[in-house]
């Protein structure tokens, strides 16, 4: 990394490549069209993030907010919820952070490892202070040019981007404008076309009211888990990978359209400075604690599951399922390269949701999801509609072809037209008359046109090899041959030219331009094209989730400030779906325990039980109903797991540096409002070590009182009662079990008390030898006293045993003085 001015080399990094476009060459950049390039910037603990999305030509700013070091879990989280292609920082920042953005781009977690050194990965860029300085990245993002301004002047401009963004937060216009300007000096090393940078809109994101997680806990928890292909030869490929039992596969099924699936997976709170605007993007990524959010859409579910309106949900989702994403069309339409099928899609997206507007009329009132769509649907919409409707012809031509414009519309264009139909007339009297004038060993010809060379006469040719020029007496002047036909000019393709002239050519410039100024007025309101849209993907997503509730007797959970849990019979939503489950309990905070303590056999549902009520407790937060007889949740500010460790040459971290960095983690980031799972924390190292960090870890949140996190711990350690303070703060747990003729049967049902691990008949359930156990056993008891352990029947002594009992038989050892 060079250094900046007055600026000291405080670490080394090691630059893979030498210039930015060696990397991105190897890829073919027709391929990036949904690229995604990230700023992130870190200075006195605000953080501020941006980033450019190119599938919908949209720069996304986050508010700026405060991210403590070392852990950096908010700047964690922005990358994970982005997953972006490139990664931009600007060089001057601190040691700690730039480290931490490689190791991250690197290793994709939030993990890091102690080298010095660093090898700054091909899709990460360092930027040069002295060229990206606050103040030119400020005046950068004033001067931004957007769809919506191209009528507006300079000041107009200025006034209309600080109306969409705060410029108060100093890191997040830092990080805009220095994207903006990077974009600017390098985009034709991400794309071909230089006309591909531009920006359709600008939006602020915001991570308040964000239930933060991590990774880590979304895959233990099951929320996500991409499977490889089944077919051996496309593994490994990422547009291979399928979704396997999950909560977003439990839900997305029951979506009738792409873009519901879309909002369960992607889900961002964009923010102005007037009011808040829910984009459906990572909705079940995103779990929110915003009460009033929740309750919209718990309202809606209810709404849905009410016998009265089934037929009118069915209707709704007959119509939303012939919905589609529209902003790759708006790129196309943008950038002129929308053809008749793009453009009947737009259409039918549009005419289907004033459709579905008229269809909510009756409801409106009902449920504020169904009030907030019917008011989101605006007049400009309604005039879009006609426009497209009044303008383009589908049924004149090819999906794929080039949009017509309809008979009706344009006085000159029409001439045109009628003009262009008297050709076809002309072009055959025109193709009679050259036959007549062809030799005897020709009997077809035709009169082609095309837009650069006028009218042709084409002819197949007569034998192999045969010589176009030989009609050249006749008055055929040769042009070109193409696929065995030979093209010529001669007087009567002339006379067309005269006579009729271009008018193919100028139909299609005339054309263009009508449809040059449509696709003006549709991007000038591409936001009120987006908006029911967005809507109704959040629609179609909870009637998914009301459906699956429905099948899976959910019920709508209780919402609660306080703190406090209380969950009776709570199932897991996937396990259920494929055995038999027995429900547990769970109660935590205020007049409850805080720190539950579950220890049982393995195999008897300690891992499950924490999953379980971390699930009931998640899916309140996205506004689903949850797998409970009774729920009433707390609204929580983060949560936190240590519950598998992967292991990664990449990340170089063995199993348990990874667990000792997640708990360090929630240690970090926990509060009285965090949930936090620990399954049999410290075992990748020696029992001792990892039971003393254990204690130490639980007694440290212990010690917060009635800020104690909720903590959920499995662990084999019975004796861990003997090192923990006594109070209403712990509770013991244990699964319970039966055992017959040393047969144990779980009941996995969550007691209380301290459960033994039954670890030899766990062995000789899964088939270790008896005889293995037997000494295990003898092993183990005399372990714990001072008889001396006696050497096993049948197993003789080695050659370097026996000499080392002569030894020990030979040395002279003497008596000890009695008197001393």
């Amino acid at each position: 990394m060079e250094s900046s001015e007055n600026s000291e080399l405080i670490f080394s990094i090691r630059q893979n490549l030498p210039n930015i476009s060696e990397e991105i060459e190897t890829d073919d950049r027709g391929d990036n069209s949904d690229v995604k390039i990230l700023c992130l910037l870190w200075k006195n603990g605000k953080m501020g993030a941006a980033y450019f999305c190119g599938e919908d030509k949209s720069l996304y700013v986050y508010e700026e907010i405060t991210d403590t070091a070392p852990q950096f879990f908010l700047t964690c989280s922005v990358y994970r919820e982005v997953s972006p292609k490139y990664l931009v920082t600007v060089g001057k920042q601190s040691e700690e952070y730039v480290k931490y953005l490689i190791d991250m781009s690197v290793s994709n977690d939030a993990t890091s490892t102690v080298d010095t050194l660093r090898s700054v990965p091909p899709n990460m860029f360092l930027l040069s202070f002295k060229e990206y300085s606050f103040e030119i990245c400020r005046s950068v993002l004033s001067e931004l040019n957007l769809c919506t301004t191209a009528d507006m002047s300079e000041a107009e401009k200025e006034l209309y981007v600080n109306s969409l963004l705060n410029f108060d937060y100093k890191m997040s216009i830092y990080a805009a404008g220095a994207l903006i300007k990077y974009l600017d000096k390098n985009w034709a090393h991400f794309m071909s076309a230089r006309s591909d940078l531009q920006y359709l809109q600008v939006s602020q994101i915001s991570l308040k009211g964000h239930v933060l997680m991590d990774w880590t806990t979304l895959n233990a928890l099951q929320v996500f888990q991409q499977c490889s292909h089944d077919a051996n030869f496309k593994r490994g490929i990422q547009s291979s990978n399928r979704e396997g039992l999950s909560i977003f596969r439990l839900f997305s099924s029951s979506c009738k359209s792409k873009v519901g699936q879309t909002c369960l997976r992607y889900f961002t709170v964009l923010v102005t400075n007037v009011f808040v605007l829910n984009v459906c993007r990572n909705m079940l990524l995103r779990p929110v604690n915003d009460i009033h959010e929740l309750s919209k859409r718990l309202e809606f579910i209810t709404f849905v599951l009410h016998p009265n309106h089934q037929e009118f949900v069915e209707s709704l989702q007959d119509n939303i399922k012939t919905l589609s994403d529209v902003t790759i069309i708006l790129t196309k339409i943008k950038n002129s390269r929308a053809n008749c099928r793009d453009w009947n899609i737009l259409y039918k997206s549009i005419y289907h949701a004033l459709f579905i507007r008229e269809l909510t009329s009756p409801y409106k009132n009902s449920c504020e999801l169904l009030h907030e769509f019917y008011h989101s649907v605006t007049t400009e919409l309604i005039g879009l509609e006609n426009s497209i409707n009044n303008a383009i012809d589908f049924t004149a031509n090819k999906n794929f072809g080039r949009p017509v414009i309809k008979l009706g519309l344009d006085e000159s264009l029409d001439a045109k037209k009628l003009r262009r139909q008297d050709i076809a007339q002309h072009v055959t009297a025109a193709a009679e008359l050259a036959a007549q004038q062809l030799p005897d060993y020709l009997h077809e010809c035709a009169i082609v046109y095309l837009p650069e060379m006028g009218h042709l006469l084409a002819i197949k040719e007569w034998e192999p090899h045969c010589d176009p020029e030989s009609l050249a007496d006749l008055g055929f002047r040769f042009m070109f041959t193409l696929r065995g036909t030979i093209h010529y000019k001669n007087p009567l393709c002339l006379e067309l030219d005269e006579s009729l002239g271009d008018i193919n050519a100028e139909i299609i410039a005339h054309e263009n331009r009508i449809l040059q100024r449509l696709s003006s007025f549709i991007l000038k309101y591409n936001k009120d094209i987006r908006e029911p849209l967005r809507v109704l993907a959040l629609i179609d997503a909870l009637i998914a989730i009301a459906k699956v509730s429905a099948q899976n007797n959910y019920v709508r959970p209780s919402l609660n400030t306080e703190n406090t849990h209380e969950i009776q019979d709570c199932r897991h939503p996937l396990l259920e779906l494929v055995s038999n489950f027995e429900s547990n309990d769970f109660f935590s905070g205020n007049n409850y325990s805080h720190i539950k303590i579950i220890t049982g056999p393995n195999g008897s549902g300690k891992s499950v039980y924490l999953k379980e009520v971390a699930l009931v407790i998640y899916l309140a937060h996205v506004g689903s109903y949850v797998p409970a007889r009774v729920a009433n949740i707390g609204m929580m500010h983060s949560i936190h797991s240590r519950m598998q460790a992967t292991e990664s040459a990449s990340v170089r971290l063995s199993a348990f540096m990874i667990d000792a960095i997640q708990a360090t983690q929630a240690i970090h980031n926990a509060n009285a409002n965090s949930l936090i799972l620990l399954d049999e924390f410290g075992r990748g190292t020696t029992v001792e070590e990892g039971f003393a960090l254990l204690v130490g870890v639980l007694r440290d949140f212990y010690k917060k009182n009635s800020d104690c996190p909720h903590i959920l711990v499995s662990t084999h350690h019975q004796k861990i009662v003997d090192y923990l303070p006594e109070g209403v703060l712990v509770q013991y747990l244990k699964m319970a079990h039966t055992e017959q003729n040393g047969v144990l049967s779980f009941l996995y049902k969550v007691t209380e008390g301290i459960s033994n691990s039954f670890a030899f008949n766990i062995a000789a359930q899964v088939g270790i030898d008896e005889t293995i156990i037997k000494r295990t056993k003898e092993l183990f008891k005399n372990s714990k006293t001072i008889k001396p352990i006696v050497r096993q029947e049948g197993c003789s002594l080695s050659i370097n045993d026996r000499s080392l009992v002569e030894l020990v038989a030979n040395v002279d050892i003497p008596e000890p003085d009695v008197e001393n």
